[in-house]
């Protein structure tokens, strides 16, 4: 018997809250075999794109052997200040990966940015972009369920891969339930700055300055001592978190101390050596 396919649901919804029930409830009624689909979801910050898109390039990523599609959702609506006329907002896209995993998003700021360079196929869904508050409920699951039932018909004009924001550098990415918190730094940024194994330095976000050590393992440093680490995300070439060893969650961890910075928030990395 084969595996199900595994739908991943990044939305920015409260953990198990109503949207999410809402999005679940379309779309078990509109998948063919809605009991064959394993529905996973995740939640990330309100209107975080860097969030969604981090998030989706992690799991889109991962060694999968069976079917994966992923549904993206994060609509800032940022494209004007003025009144969005019938509620208009971003386009729903469809992007295949070399792996074979299907992605499908609103087409919004850095919600593909992670999977960018893996993209084979990049389409507009043909779903409308105007006419609901609540497009996640009332329109794209309709597409979603066709896409997991294998209806390509839904998907429209081709789009260029090149035309989506690459990720930004050195921000905040992703703070995960330890209070760690995961940038677009890389290994290899690391390395370029010259920045080994032991170094101190001082890490300045969210107009807070600490001291802290480079690391390759946040339990290779002390308790209490921040380690701007390698961390556990993003496979050949791992973003760095910086991760504050703590030993209950009573005690303040890197986000506390940062004052839980945003995704998207800018910090700067001092060598002290």
């Amino acid at each position: 018997m084969s595996a199900p396919t595994l739908l991943h649901l990044i939305c920015d919804y409260a953990p198990n809250g109503l949207e999410f029930a809402e999005i679940r409830t379309r779309l078990h009624d509109e998948l063919d075999e809605p009991a064959s689909i394993a529905i996973h979801q995740t939640a990330t910050p309100p209107l975080d794109t860097l969030a969604v898109g981090f998030v989706t390039g992690q799991l889109a990523l991962a060694p999968t052997s069976g079917r994966l599609v992923i549904f993206g959702n994060s609509a800032p609506r940022r494209d004007a200040d003025e009144v969005a006329e019938r509620n208009q907002g971003r386009a729903l896209v469809y992007a295949r990966l070399r792996n074979k995993v299907e992605v499908v998003c609103v087409n919004s700021e850095h919600a593909l940015s992670f999977v960018k360079p893996h993209i084979t196929e990049l389409r507009e869904v043909a779903s409308p972009a105007a006419g609901s508050q609540f497009r996640s409920r009332d329109y794209f699951p309709r597409y979603v369920a066709a896409i997991v039932d294998g209806d390509y018909s839904v998907l429209t004009t081709e789009l260029d891969p090149a035309d989506i924001e690459e990720i930004p550098s050195q921000v905040v990415a992703w703070t995960d339930g330890f209070g760690n918190i995961k940038t677009t730094m890389r290994r290899s940024d690391l390395e370029l700055a010259g920045l080994e194994v032991g170094a101190r330095v001082l890490v300045t976000l969210n107009g807070v300055t600490l001291p802290a050590v480079v690391s390759d393992g946040g339990f290779t440093v002390a308790r209490g001592v921040l380690a701007v680490n390698v961390g556990s995300s993003g496979y050949d070439d791992p973003f760095v978190e910086l991760f504050l060893r703590v030993h209950h969650m009573s005690e303040k961890t890197a986000a506390v101390r940062y004052d839980y910075p945003e995704g998207g928030m800018p910090f700067e990395i001092v060598s002290l050596d």
